[in-house]
């Protein structure tokens, strides 16, 4: 046969998997035949014969047509050829042959990382990623043309690679690559190199390019696929539990679509009535629902079978999602880190995980502001109106929304602005646990205040009705460290910064306390105790 572009499909199984049948979920189903000689591979093909059918839509477009509506039978076809290279067994499939392949067998990121080592990092052309937030947000980035990584705008701090699309920097790896679980290459080839280069795609996973290219932050943070290892993870989740071993979870709730109508929070199966209102609260507490576990719960099923419930201001209550997909949890497993966060675990890196808690413990400073503790019958609005009404050099800057030059949005400079120059954002960590916006929030004022003058002249105008003066000349751009962004975060908890927040949150900490030293600005943290 001549050289042709092939389109090829092809997994890596894992390396404790040795044999074709356990690489299968029901090989004495499917037919098979022995790859030819002349190819020198050690392979089997599998695959199994097609029926045509209509597909199921057919009968209801029938059902509903004055006509029998003429669509031609299709077939799902499928094949797969199983191959020994290196050591380790590889899969090219065809048409749907993956459905044949068990999952919990293949090797998670197999086609990322052969692209990662083998894509020119200018002449990328699509980025699947996920950037950590408090919860991790999935994206897809694609560009018009090949180009670097830049383009894509993503940040090497707070993103995780997921897949990646784009060329190849030498042709012998194909005209096209994209890397996932599988990897997808557009190849020009005779099938008699099919060993050659399998062998060369196998080595090319094996190697470490991609460290001097730039994408040597994608060890950062990984997503666990490998059902196996997070069904271990899961269950170390449910023995810390069950010890009572609880410092490092947290509860987080998803953003929701009406959040600001939410009255309360409650869980199902600790014996309250999720139709009482008074059964319902903004401060979510964790250690309630753990306290109601049985000895001798399955926690592992408990934790999916109950719900995190919210109740809408017109009294209707709502499942949120399962109190698993609601939990952060930082746990070491085989001298390893890894997070839970929405229901899936990550993966963290020793150095980057040592990187971001050094840089909070050491970076991160302490306001010297004292807060008053917040009742605990009060939310964030009242007792930032507390706070303000008591003091006579804080300003109540909430809920006063400022215009921004350019923008079609109004924006509250803070939450109290003080004499001493001090933008005080104060969150309840209980609330939501959206922290990410809290430092979101800061960050953006921070902006607006350097950016924009009339900005500047709202906050002071805001002020001065409070000071009966000016405390800042509006006219001038801020000078190098004269303000201060404070987080204020209001807990239960009498703890550290860096055990107050789960590891994402101080991840995206540490980059907006960066971003904030870049425009001059001094930032520190101050804790709130809510009794």
């Amino acid at each position: 046969m001549d050289n042709q572009i092939v389109n090829l499909t092809i997994f890596l199984f894992k390396e404790y998997i040795h044999e074709f049948s356990d690489c299968l979920k029901s090989a004495a189903s499917l037919s098979s035949s022995k790859l030819k000689a002349m190819f020198g591979l050690d392979g089997t093909i599998y695959y199994c014969d097609s029926r045509k059918k209509f597909p199921r839509w057919k009968s209801y477009l029938d059902e509903l047509s004055e006509e029998t509506i003429d669509i031609t039978e299709n077939t799902s076809n499928k094949a797969v050829i199983l191959l020994r290279v290196r050591n380790r067994i590889m899969a090219v499939v065809f048409g749907y042959g993956r459905s044949f392949l068990k999952e919990e067998c293949l090797e998670r990121n197999f086609g990322l990382k052969v692209a990662l080592n083998t894509i020119d990092p200018n002449k990328m052309r699509s980025i699947n990623a996920a950037t950590i937030e408090d919860m991790v947000v999935i994206t897809q980035r694609q560009a018009s043309y090949s180009t670097t990584q830049d383009e894509f705008g993503l940040n090497v701090t707070n993103d995780i690679m997921k897949g990646l699309t784009g060329e190849p920097y030498d042709p012998i790896y194909g005209n096209h690559i994209s890397g996932k679980d599988s990897l997808v290459v557009s190849v020009y080839m005779k099938m008699t190199d099919l060993k050659e280069k399998l062998e060369l795609y196998y080595d090319a996973y094996s190697g470490s390019r991609y460290k001097k290219i730039g994408f040597e932050w994608v060890d950062n943070v990984a997503e666990i696929r490998d059902s196996v290892q997070a069904e271990a993870l899961d269950f170390e989740l449910a023995d810390a539990i069950e010890k009572r071993e609880v410092d490092h979870l947290h509860i987080a709730p998803p953003e929701t679509t009406n959040w600001d109508r939410i009255i309360g929070f409650c869980y199902s199966g600790i014996g309250k009535k999720l139709d009482v209102a008074e059964n319902y609260n903004l401060d979510l507490d964790l250690t309630e629902y753990i306290e109601k576990i049985k000895a001798g719960t399955n926690i592992y099923q408990k934790l999916r079978r109950d719900k995190l419930y919210a109740m809408n201001s017109d009294g209707t209550p709502f499942v949120v999602c399962s109190i698993y997909a609601a939990l952060v949890f930082q746990t070491k497993y085989e001298e390893k880190n890894y997070i839970l966060c929405s229901g899936v675990w990550y993966y963290v890196e020793s150095s980057f995980f040592d990187q971001v808690n050094s840089f909070i413990n050491t970076k991160i400073p302490l306001s010297n502001i004292e807060l008053p503790d917040c009742p605990s019958d009060k939310d964030e609005g009242a007792y930032n109106e507390m706070v303000a009404e008591n003091n006579p050099d804080f300003c109540l800057m909430d809920k006063k929304l400022i215009s921004v030059e350019n923008g079609p949005k109004q924006i509250e400079a803070c939450d109290i602005f003080t004499r001493d120059k001090q933008l005080i954002h104060v969150k309840n960590k209980g609330q939501s646990a959206q922290l990410s916006h809290l430092f979101s929030q800061g960050k953006v004022a921070a902006e607006c205040f350097v950016s924009d003058l009339n900005f500047r002249k709202q906050v002071s105008d805001i002020a001065a009705q409070k000071f009966g003066s000016e405390v800042f000349d509006y006219n001038q751009k801020p000078q190098s460290n004269e303000f201060e962004i404070v987080y204020a975060i209001i807990d239960t908890k009498d703890s550290s910064t860096e055990a107050k927040l789960p590891f994402f949150s101080k991840v995206n900490l540490m980059i907006t306390a960066q971003e904030l030293d870049r425009m001059h600005f001094k930032f520190s943290i101050c804790s709130v105790r809510k009794v």
